[in-house]
């Protein structure tokens, strides 16, 4: 923000930086407890300790609870309910100020503590890596945003009474737009477990396919076909996904107590996934590109800011100050620029629900194909011409083909998911 920014506009900035900051800390606080994780290789997941409430909630469910519970979406709206022209700005702009940098060595603190543990993950390939990876990025951002918001905050004396009503509109806007945020970065949030709970249970058959061959080897270590060299190596693989499962335990329950956070609950309850509803056909038939992107285009809260900045430029125009005029020109570059970027955006999020549909369609396929796979080794198996482990290995290519759909659902509700936020004016996606 350059410092020609009008003081209402300023207020707003540090009203919605600090206590946005103070929401997103919040929702990156550990859980009060740990579950233990074992070598554990049924399906189901492992329940978590009997102190903790769990919470099942869809998307519709975790936006309600962010909106209804959330202090941080609460207590703005309030400060912007409770605006007035008794308001002293100067106080506000101190206090305001000081709980942003507060807030901004909060997050640097965070971010250091979430580079420890990314450091002693030795797979950087493992979905525990890539998740701890999104939430670093989710941290950078939002203090490399409030650190912008503190570098370019101006020092204000005093703000005209007329800039009043103006401050409190904007005030709403900026206000709605951070409870939109949240609320996005919680339901990111809850489709992020359930794909931990997706690996997880694919980890766990690959952990009972490695014990059912580590039985068939005590056999063939007896008998001299296999060396004690394999034997522990194949054991060390199945200490090493035990352990994995464990860290994908923990790492669920962490996420949940996050979110739990996030929905207003305290830090004894987690939020886990309830089944999520399908995006069905008939929601991909009413996309509507020209439609929808005249929508997302209209709703833009970036555009939106944009546009203001081009009003306040134009409300102080002087046609004989180089600076004024540069001002206005500036402006309007820059909502041509934001413009073309939403739009980019928006194709993006369009192609991306394309996409994941394909690629559903595509596991689709490969279920089918693998069922038929699994009558036929079924068969075999009945009539003595394939042996029982081939036979449960068959069933596990079942099992994973069908776990591929269930991603390749939840793909395309995260997609669709963006893609309604989009034409709500929310075009940021959150990694």
């Amino acid at each position: 923000m350059t410092g020609e920014e009008t003081n209402g506009k300023t207020m707003n900035r540090r009203v919605i930086g600090a206590l946005l900051a103070g929401a997103l800390c919040m929702a990156t606080v550990a859980p009060a407890g740990a579950v233990n994780g074992g070598g554990s290789v049924a399906v189901q997941e492992e329940a978590p300790p009997e102190t903790l409430t769990v919470k099942q909630m869809g998307l519709r469910a975790v936006e309600r609870a962010v909106s209804e519970n959330n202090a941080s979406v609460q207590s703005l709206r309030k400060t912007a309910a409770g605006m007035d022209t008794g308001s002293s700005l100067s106080e506000q702009f101190e206090a305001q100020g000081g709980a942003l940098e507060l807030q901004i060595k909060q997050y640097q603190e965070m971010i250091g503590k979430m580079e420890e543990a990314m450091e002693q993950i030795a797979d950087k390939e493992s979905d525990l890596y890539k998740t701890y990876e999104a939430q670093k990025k989710l941290l950078e951002n939002q203090r490399d945003s409030l650190q912008q918001s503190a570098d370019s905050l101006p020092v204000q004396g005093a703000a005209a009474v007329m800039q009043i009503e103006d401050a409190v509109y904007q005030l709403r806007k900026q206000a709605d737009n951070v409870a939109d945020q949240l609320t996005m970065a919680a339901q990111t949030l809850l489709i992020s477990i359930q794909n931990l709970q997706y690996s997880q249970q694919k980890l766990e058959r690959q952990l009972a396919s490695l014990d059912r061959s580590l039985d068939v080897m005590e056999t063939q270590l007896s008998l001299g076909l296999v060396s004690q060299y394999q034997m522990d190596t194949v054991r060390n693989q199945r200490d090493n996904l035990a352990l994995g499962i464990t860290n994908l335990q923990t790492q669920c329950n962490n996420l949940a107590s996050s979110l739990a956070l996030m929905c207003g609950y305290d830090a004894g309850t987690l939020v886990m996934p309830a089944a999520f509803a399908a995006v069905t056909e008939k929601d991909l038939k009413a996309m509507s590109y020209e439609a929808d992107l005249e929508e997302t285009l209209k709703n833009s809260f970036s555009i939106w800011q944009k546009r203001n900045t081009l009003r306040q430029a134009q409300n102080v125009y002087d046609d004989s100050y180089d600076s004024s005029v540069y001002a206005v020109q500036s402006a309007r570059e820059a909502l041509a620029i934001e413009q073309e970027s939403v739009e980019a955006a928006f194709a993006s999020m369009f192609q991306s629900v394309q996409d994941c549909r394909g690629t559903l369609q595509a596991a689709q396929a490969a279920e089918q194909q693998a069922e038929l796979d699994f009558k036929t080794s079924q068969l075999q198996y009945e009539r003595g011409m394939l042996s029982r482990l081939d036979y449960l290995q068959a069933q596990d290519t079942l099992e994973n083909a069908k776990l591929d759909v269930q991603t390749a659902e939840l793909g395309l509700v995260s997609a669709f998911n963006q893609y309604e936020w989009a034409k709500r004016g929310l075009t940021t996606a959150i990694a």
